[in-house]
Parts: structure tokens; C-alpha cells; sequence
């Protein structure tokens, strides 16, 4: 009997898919051969072994407000990408019961990139499995500047009052909106920093920085990363 089974798992992990560039180097390959090793043989076993452990939200950063500023030809390619995910593997893994949620700012993108990211969370909405959410266009000042016109909007037009703005009130205003906290962020490739992934929402989630890359990110090694969390003693501040 596998007892890594009988371990509570995060409720919500947010993994930043780092290294892809890095391990095609490793290999002689051209950076966006890495960008596709990830969304042709890890993402779909990855969330379906997270499914599996009893993890009820992913969310993956998979394409940040910085990154726009790489090399033309790699930043298409990614585009091309995220069409094929959408085409292909959401339809997939609609079959297998998991919902697409979207944070970060999709009117960045092309707008038929806007119109599979609007169909695969409209064509998901229904399941139940586990919600997997993907952090396109997005950067952590970008979520809280945008969270704060909307919030200045309300405040402007006497729906809200300056004295009633809360955690609460903040958190309903953000990308995640109804989403868990993160319990739990991986980080892969072994860069020990956030980059502004999530500021608000990772106040007290547990940190792990794993040296392999994330085209290297196997459901095994999936296990490893749930069996230090369950190591940790989250206090919360206590």
C-alpha cells in the first residue's frame, strides 16, 4: 500500500513553471523545445496526479506581464502554444472532469487567444475533479493595481465606503476571487524567489524550490514535493 495516499494533501498548490528555457539548453535544443515539452508530456499527468492525491485547486504561472519582452520568435511560439493547449488538451481534460479558471490580463492576447481562454473556462465550468487555473499575462502588481481601480471605482461611484475596505473586501476584488489561498508553491528549477506570483494570496503558504526544471516535473516527483510539505509545521503566525 502506497501510504503517501493516506497524507492530507494542500487543498491548493501554485506551482511557477520555471526552467523550461534551461532544460533545452541542457539538451542542445532551442528554447521553445522546452516551452513544449511542458504542455506536450507534463501538465495533463501532472494534473491528473494532483486529482489523484486529493489536491482540489492548481494553479500554474505560465506566462508573465515580463515576458513579453523575449525574443519575438519564442514569445509566438508560446502563443501557438497556449492555441494548442486550448484546442487540445482543455477539451481532454474536460473529459476527465477538470475545470479551467484564468487569472492575469487576457486582453494582452490576440483575440482568438481571448476567445479559447473565454470557451475553455465557460466549456469546464461544470466540473468538479479539481480547479486548475493558469496565470497568463500576469504579475502580482498588475492583479493589485487593477484590484485597487476597481475598488477606487466603487469607492468614487458611493457603492463602497472607504471605512468597510477589508481583507475580505480586497480579496473579492482580486484575479482569484473565490479561490482558496495557496497553501503550498513550488517553484522548480531551483530559483528561490516569487517574482510577484500571487503578493496578496501567499501570505502563508510554504515555500519549496526544487533543483529539477519543470519539464522534469513527473507525478513522482510531484509525491516528493507532498511529502515535505507534510514536514512543515504551518503556524500562521501563532
Amino acid at each position: 500500500m502506497d501510504q503517501n495516499k493516506d497524507l492530507t494533501p494542500p487543498t491548493h498548490i501554485a506551482i511557477v513553471c520555471d526552467g523550461n528555457r534551461r532544460w533545452a539548453r541542457s539538451k542542445n535544443l532551442p528554447a521553445f523545445m522546452g516551452h513544449k515539452a511542458a504542455v506536450d508530456k507534463i501538465m495533463e499527468p501532472l494534473i491528473e496526479h494532483a486529482a489523484d492525491r486529493g489536491v482540489q485547486y492548481l494553479t500554474f504561472w505560465i506566462f508573465s506581464t515580463e515576458n513579453w519582452d523575449r525574443d519575438k520568435d519564442e514569445v509566438e511560439g508560446l502563443m501557438n502554444l497556449f492555441r494548442m493547449f486550448f484546442d487540445i488538451k482543455v477539451r481532454l481534460l474536460n473529459k476527465k472532469g477538470v475545470r479551467f479558471k484564468m487569472i492575469g490580463d487576457i486582453t494582452g492576447f490576440a483575440p482568438d487567444i481571448q476567445e479559447r481562454i473565454k470557451k475553455g473556462v465557460a466549456d469546464t465550468a461544470h466540473n468538479t475533479r479539481i480547479t486548475v487555473t493558469l496565470a497568463m499575462n500576469y504579475g502580482g502588481r498588475d492583479e493589485l493595481i487593477r484590484a485597487t481601480k476597481k475598488i477606487a471605482e466603487q469607492v468614487q461611484a458611493d457603492q463602497l465606503s472607504p471605512e468597510s475596505i477589508s481583507e475580505e473586501v480586497i480579496s473579492g476584488h482580486l484575479d482569484t476571487a473565490g479561490t482558496p489561498d495557496p497553501d503550498f508553491v513550488i517553484r522548480t528549477s531551483g530559483e528561490q524567489r516569487l517574482s510577484g506570483y500571487l503578493l496578496w494570496q501567499l501570505e502563508y503558504a510554504e515555500l519549496y524550490f526544487p533543483e529539477w526544471t519543470f519539464p522534469e516535473f513527473t507525478p513522482e516527483k510531484l509525491d516528493e514535493a507532498l511529502e515535505e510539505f507534510q514536514k512543515r509545521q504551518r503556524r500562521f503566525g501563532k
